[in-house]
């Protein structure tokens, strides 16, 4: 059942009326619900691969953990030309010059005035529970004397989400800072890499920037507005995060990213207000960004996500019976990323984030139908490929048959005489 269909946004969608009203009911739906096991899955999963792909020499050295947090900052005068910049300050205090010593600090820092802790309380329990898990080859929030005792190959932050990549840009900055980790960077003796759940295109783009050169991986692209509707669909969902709540500043979620995704702990302020806000008596969907209410609509397991995502978007009946079959479960996730590409997807990003299939999944897909010519290097669909969606189009109301080893489709090689 749709998110839209519960009784969750009962009172959030009164607020709305007429034509109004289906354009909330379809922003709903394609907000994308990532529970705590989802999320802990594909962090595992990634954290995994990065400690098996390391070069050979690196094999028996751990990697540092740690969870993305805000940076301390300063604003600095610039003495030549009088402007004030924004300056990041070494992630461990007083280690902008010499040789870099110490505990190092806690995993996260409670404000007194604010008790409040974000998302950054579920990622530092899942690397405590990933180092115990792998206790020789991980560091949980290691400090100087802990980097450099360990001989640590890599430095990895780790998060559910990149919005703007701002905060994880300014970590890493933080980082590079400390004069002791630069100078062993230089020497390729420690690298760093960025693990997050999901991630904007444009989020992902700006902590690549960074002159550290981090190796940023997630395991689903963040759907969008931007990504999730097209046309005049898309037009109606812009129009709708711009007149409600009533003049906010940031319409569609700060950077304007108009991020479409809730996990289990909250919802990042990317996405619009529209969704959060309570501004001016607004009703909001997420309470304080708090997706809590929707727990019992999160997905329990990645097969009943696929089974919804293929009927909302394929319209096929019998998804459920697909999804039993392996190799059925694959052509259901190809047509998946076709239609994507149908839509205007041109980056294996943008088909994760319409599809929510994971991001080397869609890669995966990608690589294989441009073997069989269903698409170009450029990610449009080829004649082959458009041929293969009009077939699922005749066939979408029936139950689609697909060859198997027992039973392949049958080609006579010659006719027969009645």
């Amino acid at each position: 059942m749709s998110l839209s269909q519960t009784d969750f946004p009962r009172d959030w969608l009164a607020q709305f009326s007429g034509a109004e009203r289906l354009v909330a009911e379809q922003l709903a739906d394609a907000v994308m619900l990532v529970g705590h096991d989802a999320l802990y899955r594909g962090l595992r999963l990634l954290l995994d691969e990065t400690t098996t792909n390391r070069d050979e020499g690196d094999q028996d050295r751990p990697i540092a953990l740690f969870a993305e947090r805000a940076v301390e900052t300063r604003d600095a005068k610039d003495d030549e030309y009088g402007f004030v910049r924004h300056e990041v300050l070494p992630f461990f205090p007083g280690t902008d010059e010499g040789r870099a010593t110490g505990t190092g600090m806690p995993p996260i820092v409670i404000d007194p005035s604010d008790q409040e802790v974000g998302s950054e309380g579920s990622i530092a329990n899942f690397i405590t529970g990933y180092e115990r898990l792998h206790r020789d080859r991980v560091l949980s929030h290691p400090g100087p004397d802990a980097l450099r005792t360990g001989r640590v190959s890599h430095i990895v932050i780790v998060t559910d989400f990149i919005g703007s990549g701002k905060r994880v840009w300014e970590m890493l900055e933080a980082f590079w800072r400390v004069a002791t980790i630069r100078s062993w960077h230089s020497y390729g003796l420690v690298r760093f890499a960025v693990v997050a759940y999901s991630g904007t295109e444009d989020g992902l783009k700006h902590v690549r920037s960074h002159r550290s050169g981090p190796n940023a991986r997630v395991v689903h692209a963040c759907p969008t507005i931007f990504t999730s509707f097209v046309g005049v669909d898309r037009d109606a969902v812009l129009a709708l995060c711009r007149a409600h709540p009533h003049r906010s500043r940031y319409p569609f979620g700060f950077g304007s990213a108009g991020a479409l995704i809730a996990f289990s702990h909250g919802m990042p302020n990317n996405a619009p207000p529209v969704l959060h806000s309570d501004r001016k008596g607004w009703v909001p969907l997420f309470r304080n960004r708090s997706a809590l209410g929707a727990d019992m609509h999160f997905p329990a397991a990645n097969a009943d996500a696929l089974a919804d995502r293929a009927r909302a978007v394929l319209q096929i009946r019998t998804a459920e019976r697909f999804l039993a079959d392996p190799t059925r479960r694959r052509w259901v996730e190809t047509m998946l990323v076709l239609t994507a590409l149908k839509d205007g997807s041109r980056t294996a990003a943008s088909a994760s984030a319409r599809t929510r299939l994971s991001l080397a999944n869609v890669e995966q897909i990608l690589v294989f139908t441009r073997i069989a010519r269903w698409t170009s290097l450029r990610n449009t669909l080829t004649v082959l490929g458009q041929r293969e969606l009009r077939r699922l189009q005749l066939r979408r109301a029936r139950t689609v048959v697909l060859p198997t080893e027992d039973l392949p489709y049958y080609y006579p090689s010659q006719l027969r005489a009645r």
